[in-house]
């Protein structure tokens, strides 16, 4: 393995957890993209690549850059390795190259292709004034875990056919399985540790029953799609336990990134209020306002990779072996590919799901991207129909799960005037 005695290093204020990254991501990429564009941030062992085309190259190439290091490198504690062994956390869906990654996408992919997803627009709506319904009246509410989560929550909870007895633990699995990803790089401490990962190991037992008893079933729902999948030869595809842990990735990417994308569109929008005015005046704007959030702040700031062999990116030698983190926020916002980048603009020219990297790009583009587009649009469209002086609370305090790769925005304070709230009478829900 090469040997580098000087690796670049980020701008000195450069800051994986500070309040700056938490309120925009995207921000703290600005200098280091001029500066020093593939850094070593010695904080968390890793590089970190910061420039759109660099970014593209590496999203491209799955043979020099492995996604191993989003499961493989994961540490299991000895007293769950029983139940969640370190080579199952290596196959969890975005830890696997092909061909076995392949395989497992073409079972998940089933439940989540555009077709399927637009047909359950009505019910996502009709969803979203139920939930709407408990607190209109109010004025004002935390709007991250009350409707936000709640709504892609509920949603997941019906595509994967589970009944309300299984909806704590989908919820706290959610938090958990982020926990887990992070801890390759930003270990757990006692005793979060020990309470993290029973709960997790529990859910892996529980939707490993769920699985095994669906492999008969003749419902529709995404778990029973999974189970009953065959192989060539006639075997089931995949094992109750890939299916466990797959379901678990979908509690978390299923429901948060959706979640994290609507809030973030309010944060815009109450910046923006004359886009705001365009989107409540033309309905089909709504689409254009949440992929306009995601390319300026993705949930997911960050993919990451691991080298396959030794290789140069921009004139940085990446040792065989070494980790990279891909700043999609950055990528999103390189100012060599896009025009006036840190402006949120609906009417963005090329605005559509190939001009940005929020959902990743090539073999490991996000499952849940159709249901993540059509959920958040229809969640903002309503949520604006019904509470059409919703804003942000000016000055709040950031509310996060501090995680570099991911941050949580775990809360969000909003108001609205109560006169606005009556539902037409027009609507069903």
């Amino acid at each position: 393995m090469t040997q580098i005695a000087d690796r670049p290093a980020p701008p000195p204020e450069f800051d994986l957890f500070s309040d700056a990254y938490l309120r925009d991501p995207a921000s703290v990429f600005a200098r280091a993209r001029e500066e020093a564009p593939v850094f070593w941030l010695e904080a968390l062992g890793t590089w970190v690549v910061t420039r759109r085309a660099d970014i593209d190259a590496v999203l491209m190439d799955w043979e020099t850059w492995s996604c191993q290091a989003n499961g493989g490198r994961l540490p299991v504690p000895d007293e769950y390795a029983d139940v969640v062994p370190p080579e199952l956390m290596a196959e969890i869906m975005i830890g696997m190259d092909p061909p076995k990654h392949t395989a497992a996408r073409k079972v998940a992919q089933r439940g989540f292709l555009k077709p399927v997803i637009e047909a359950l627009a009505p019910e996502i709506e009709a969803r979203a004034h139920r939930i709407l319904d408990g607190f209109a009246h109010l004025g004002g509410t935390e709007l991250m875990e009350t409707y936000c989560l709640e709504l892609t929550t509920q949603t997941l909870m019906a595509l994967l056919g589970l009944s309300a007895a299984d909806e704590p633990m989908m919820r706290q699995l959610r938090d958990d399985h982020f926990r887990v990803l992070a801890s390759g790089r930003e270990p757990m401490a006692e005793p979060e540790r020990s309470e993290v990962w029973a709960r997790y190991a529990a859910a892996q037992l529980r939707l490993r029953h769920l699985a095994q008893e669906r492999r008969d079933s003749d419902g529709g729902d995404i778990i029973t799609l999974m189970a009953r999948a065959k192989d060539r030869e006639g075997n089931p595809a995949l094992s109750v336990e890939r299916i466990a842990m797959h379901l678990t990735e979908f509690a978390a990417a299923g429901t948060d990134t959706t979640a994290q994308a609507m809030a973030n569109a309010i944060l815009f929008l109450s910046e923006t209020p004359e886009q705001l005015a365009e989107a409540q005046a033309d309905p089909a704007l709504w689409a254009r306002v949440f992929e306009e959030t995601v390319r300026r702040r993705p949930s997911a700031p960050f993919a990451s990779r691991v080298a396959t062999r030794d290789v140069e990116i921009t004139g940085v030698t990446i040792p065989e072996g070494d980790v990279v983190w891909l700043a999609l926020a950055s990528a999103n916002t390189d100012p060599a590919s896009v025009v006036d980048p840190m402006r949120f603009d609906i009417h963005r020219d090329g605005l559509d799901e190939h001009d940005h990297y929020a959902f990743t790009k090539g073999r490991h583009t996000c499952l849940g991207a159709p249901l993540g587009r059509t959920q958040g649009a229809i969640g903002l469209r309503v949520a604006y129909e019904r509470l059409p002086g919703l804003r942000s609370v000016p000055d709040q305090k950031q509310d996060f799960l501090p995680l570099a790769m991911l941050p949580i925005r775990r809360s969000l304070q909003v108001t609205w005037t109560q006169s606005d709230t009556e539902a037409p009478e027009s609507k069903e829900h």
